[in-house]
């Protein structure tokens, strides 16, 4: 005699989720027993997350596993649990899907299957199909979590409760990931009596050394501040007194306000030669986004006790970026 079919409970992510149980069957009997779990998975390991951009919003692409506790009254459903999972989330609309498989190691047996759920504002929502202990047993059951992927899942219902579904049609298309930028940026310079304006007439003097922006950036790449390190090597004919090393607003053929002193004070190098190192903590985002936005709007100049309007200076271009 042929054996009787069984009817399956589907779960739409559409509609609300409600309690759905898990199906057994050996060879000489089958049965149909409704089964529940509470469940946290909250400890996240294996974790790699990739971000990019599309016309809706950024998208954040997990994949992790996710271990915890499944409590139930069926000794198959209670016990440890762990579902490794691939979430795709819209961090703009909050709106997404998991895809992946779960697995509860039962006092008495256990249980696993496949998982499907939409996520909508922080909520996973959806089903769960597998077996139990033995390959004659099935497990249908639905499944609602709060679910983020950086924390895992809280108040987690298999099979029992209910939710508000969560609808959504993902499309895949272009997403393109964010283009990762620089965190230290370094304007070489070349310092010459004459690029100061008015020249520096029959002064036999030179320098070299670097401007170094080391940036803070927020989560969009968006520059929120950092320091500014001076490093200046100086060569005169003779003994010299130093006065000033400072970042000016200006063109070239032009002078200009300064916008940042690097705050050496006044000191005599009896042999004219030496190099100077300063960092200056804390500049401006603003300074900083218009120092990588129009470099050549800006120079740097030594200023000495002979020549207080600038005795070496260099225009800064096109910076070297890490």
């Amino acid at each position: 005699m042929l054996k009787p079919r069984i009817a399956v409970p589907v779960v739409l992510l559409v509609a609300v989720v409600s309690a759905a149980g898990v199906a057994a069957a050996t060879r000489h009997t089958q049965s149909t027993q409704a089964a529940a779990a509470d469940f946290t998975a909250g400890v996240v390991s294996q974790s790699h997350t990739e971000t990019c951009a599309a016309s809706d919003g950024t998208y954040q692409l997990t994949t992790a596993t996710y271990t915890g506790t499944a409590t139930s009254s069926d000794a198959r459903l209670n016990g440890a649990v762990q579902l490794r999972v691939h979430s795709v989330v819209n961090t703009t609309t909050k709106l997404g899907f998991l895809d992946g498989n779960l697995r509860i190691r039962g006092t008495n047996g256990g249980a696993s299957g496949n998982v499907h759920a939409a996520i909508a504002n922080g909520a996973a929502v959806g089903s769960v199909v597998g077996e139990g202990n033995r390959p004659e047993a099935k497990l249908v059951a639905s499944i609602s979590a709060a679910f983020t992927p950086a924390t895992g899942f809280a108040g987690g219902k298999l099979g029992s409760g209910s939710a508000n579904g969560a609808g959504v049609l993902y499309v895949r298309g272009d997403c393109r990931k964010p283009r990762r930028l620089p965190s230290t940026v370094v304007f070489h310079l070349q310092l010459t009596p004459g690029e100061v304006v008015p020249r520096v007439q029959g002064l036999d003097a030179r320098g070299n050394g670097n401007l170094t922006l080391d940036l803070t950036r927020d989560a969009s790449g968006n520059v929120t501040g950092g320091n500014v390190v001076f490093y200046i090597n100086y060569r005169f004919p003779s003994a010299i007194t130093l006065t000033g090393l400072a970042l000016h607003q200006g063109v070239r053929g032009a002078n200009g306000p300064v916008v940042l002193d690097a705050g050496i004070g006044t000191f005599t190098d009896t042999d004219g030669r030496g190099n100077l190192t300063k960092v200056v903590s804390s500049a401006s985002a603003s300074l900083l986004q218009a120092l990588l936005a129009t470099p050549r709007g800006y120079y740097v100049d030594v200023s000495t006790s002979t020549n207080t309007g600038g005795a070496l200076r260099d225009q800064l271009s096109s910076p070297e970026q890490r």
